[in-house]
């Protein structure tokens, strides 16, 4: 353990060993509650602009000027080619997929073992070698992060699918199957494009809702599993 601490420590390694202290302190933050899983993340979203001016003056000569800055739209083309390119690499890692702090996890933990092992096993302490090898070494992690990171992918994939179903019913009409009340969970049902699909529900405050009243289905309530409505008339 001693070895270990003092080659992580050490010149070559200390890149490396840095990241992995500032990902297992935002774990920490986590932990304790200082901090959520999605404090840290962003979008692959880019907003490019094209701008492209054409004007066209037509005098008694019937000469004809056209000014189109065909330059600066095909400029902004290879612009949206360049960013979709990256995006698609940036993706293809499962960047985007899951919360970054998650993705950055996998990334830097592998990318500190193999600085480790290689430093060790190529008895190198140069720091300039250490370096470079960083390269080969970030190549390596990101195939590594990529294979654990897929199943993590399909799991945050399946909550989210799971997340909007639940809240795909939000503003629609519903026709009361089963009374209910604030506290009494009832029934209802939904006719969306020929399809019926049934939806437990509660209701607000000290309103009833009986069988066959058709009602307002306002949100959903996650932490009971059901619909909150509130009565409609048609």
């Amino acid at each position: 353990m001693k070895e270990l601490f003092e080659a992580a420590f050490s010149g070559v390694n200390i890149i490396p060993t840095v990241l992995l202290i500032l990902v297992l302190f935002y774990w920490l933050m986590v932990i304790i509650g200082a901090m959520d899983v999605d404090s840290v993340d962003f979008d692959l979203d880019a907003d490019i602009d094209v701008d492209v001016d054409v004007d066209v003056d037509v005098d008694v000569d019937a000469d004809v000027d056209v000014d189109a800055d065909i330059d600066g739209a095909d400029s902004a083309g290879e612009g949206i080619g360049s960013i979709a390119f990256l995006n698609s690499i940036l993706v293809f890692f499962n960047l985007g997929k899951i919360p970054f702090m998650v993705w950055l996890s996998f990334l830097i933990f592998p990318m500190w073992i193999i600085s480790i092992l290689f430093n060790h096993f190529m008895g190198n302490s140069s720091f300039l070698l250490a370096l470079v090898a960083l390269i080969p070494n970030l190549v390596v992690s990101l195939m590594v992060s990529k294979v654990l990171t897929t199943p993590i992918a399909a799991l945050f994939a399946r909550l989210k699918k799971n997340n909007d179903d639940q809240f795909k019913y939000t503003g629609k009409i519903c026709t009361v199957l089963m009374r209910a009340t604030r506290d009494r969970f009832g029934q209802a049902e939904i006719n969306r494009n020929g399809n019926i699909y049934r939806v437990n529900i509660l209701t607000h405050d000290e309103v009833i809702l009986e069988k066959g009243q058709t009602a307002l289905i306002i949100e959903y309530l996650p932490e009971k599993k059901c619909y909150l409505v509130e009565p409609y008339k048609i």
